[in-house]
């Protein structure tokens, strides 16, 4: 990877509601022992409502598709703390082009941070790194009881629209 292209604009401190200090910053390849430890931190609950399935285990193909990208066409930023002198990433926004002018949105955050206020804040932050990367419309499949993240892209001004399957709901903004 060639670091002149990593997108360092999009490095930042966050607080969340309880004052911890987190930094969000795009995914890199080196990346990858920290994603199958998040992984590991995961509930088989956020990995089913995140994927739409369960994921068995992570392999090395699968950690370089996940850390390994083509900035111009997709972007996940992690959200890292530092504990006990380590960085550990807690949470992944991800913005994957299904098209040139279409993306899919999607977000996974560690169960021991949920509700404090993280999944606001990268849904935001992706939605930002979207429209700077040209897309006109972006796109989530939530599940229908997952209603922190609905009440979030509700917030954010997504509209909703059921599936056949009534278990899940696609989401759709329009960036322009």
């Amino acid at each position: 990877m060639d670091l002149r292209t990593y997108p360092v604009k999009y490095i930042r401190p966050v607080y969340l509601k309880d004052k911890t200090l987190v930094q969000l910053r795009p995914i890199h390849p080196v990346d990858g022992h920290q994603a199958t430890k998040f992984k590991a931190s995961l509930s088989l609950e956020s990995i089913y409502s995140r994927f739409h399935g369960y994921i068995p285990a992570i392999n090395e193909q699968i950690v370089k598709r996940l850390t390994e990208l083509d900035y111009r066409t997709e972007m996940a930023i992690v959200a890292e703390v530092i504990e006990e002198e380590e960085k550990q990433i807690i949470a992944v926004g991800r913005v994957a082009a299904e098209n040139e002018k279409r993306a899919e949105l999607a977000v996974i955050i560690a169960d021991q941070w949920q509700g404090k206020g993280l999944g606001s804040i990268l849904v935001n932050f992706v939605i930002k790194i979207s429209r700077d990367m040209g897309f006109e419309e972006l796109s989530a499949s939530v599940f229908s009881r997952n209603i922190q993240m609905l009440e979030i892209l509700r917030h954010e001004g997504f509209s909703f629209f059921n599936n056949e399957d009534k278990t899940s709901i696609s989401a759709h903004l329009k960036l322009a």
